[in-house]
């Protein structure tokens, strides 16, 4: 149970830090193209929104990056478990 927990806490955390890197890069990348506004989505949640006017620039973290994060963690975690049931089956 313990390699399962360490593996989704692990999975969480690199899978959020690279939705967010992801996030950040697009809105950079859309900032330089010019674009007025920008929108980011993986099956309709959104993971960032920048949008540009004269008066100034606004990016918003939608809640897809804890999805993400989440899905990570838990694929993850049924990696580890999976892994650890192969293991044991070629020790026998």
């Amino acid at each position: 149970m313990r390699p399962a927990v360490t593996a989704f806490a692990l999975g969480v955390v690199v899978f959020g830090a690279l939705a967010l890197g992801v996030a950040i890069v697009a809105a950079a990348l859309a900032e330089g193209a010019g674009r007025s506004s920008y929108s980011l989505a993986v099956a309709g949640v959104e993971l960032v929104t920048s949008e540009w006017t004269a008066r100034g620039a606004s990016t918003t973290f939608g809640p897809g990056l804890a999805v993400v994060a989440l899905l990570g963690g838990i694929a993850n975690a049924a990696a580890a478990v999976g892994v650890g049931r192969l293991r044991r089956r070629s020790v026998r």
